[in-house]
C-alpha cells in the first residue's frame, strides 16, 4: 500500500528532535504536568505524570503536524541545539524584576520557569497570529479575484 504525502511528512517530522518543555500546573487544587513543543505553536498536552504528559505530547505532535500538512502550512523544524545554548541575558527594570519574582513565587515556579513559560506562550500566540494573517491574506486575494472575474463577465 502506498503512503500518502501526509503520512510521509508525518514520518519525516516524527523522527526530528523537537524540544519538549514540561512544567507542573495546579488548577482547582489538582496538580498535573503540561508538556509543550515550543517550535510547534499551540502544540500542548498534559498528563497526571511526567511520563503521561510526554506520551501525550507525542500524539499531539503527530496531530499538529498532520493538520499543518493537510492545510498546506509549513511545519517548523526543530531549533538547532548546538547553535543555541538556552541561556539569555535579559536586563529589566527593578520593578518588573520584583513583579516577576512575586508572580513566580505565587505560582510555585522559579523565575526562570515563569519567564520561559511566558515567552513560550507569547511565541505561540505570535505564530498563531501569523498563520491567521496568511489565511486572511489568501482569502482577501481570492475574494478580489472573484469580484474581478464577475466584473469581466
Amino acid at each position: 500500500m502506498e503512503e500518502t504525502m501526509t503520512e510521509q511528512g508525518i514520518a519525516y517530522y516524527r523522527q526530528m528532535p523537537y524540544s519538549v518543555v514540561l512544567h507542573q500546573v495546579e488548577d482547582g487544587g489538582q496538580k498535573y504536568w503540561m508538556a509543550e513543543i515550543p517550535e510547534l505553536p499551540g502544540c500542548r498536552s498534559h498528563g497526571a505524570t511526567v511520563q503521561q504528559a510526554v506520551a501525550n505530547i507525542d500524539e499531539a505532535k503527530e496531530a499538529w503536524i498532520a493538520d499543518a500538512l493537510e492545510q498546506g502550512e509549513p511545519v517548523p523544524l526543530p531549533a538547532e541545539r548546538e547553535k543555541h545554548s538556552g541561556k539569555i541575558l535579559l536586563r529589566v527594570s527593578r520593578s518588573l524584576h520584583r513583579a516577576l519574582t512575586v508572580m513566580a513565587d505565587s505560582e510555585g515556579l522559579s523565575l526562570n520557569q515563569l519567564v520561559a513559560t511566558a515567552l513560550a506562550k507569547e511565541v505561540g500566540r505570535f505564530d498563531a497570529l501569523k498563520r491567521v494573517e496568511r489565511k486572511l491574506d489568501d482569502l482577501v486575494t481570492r475574494i478580489a479575484e472573484l469580484v474581478e472575474s464577475k466584473r469581466v463577465a
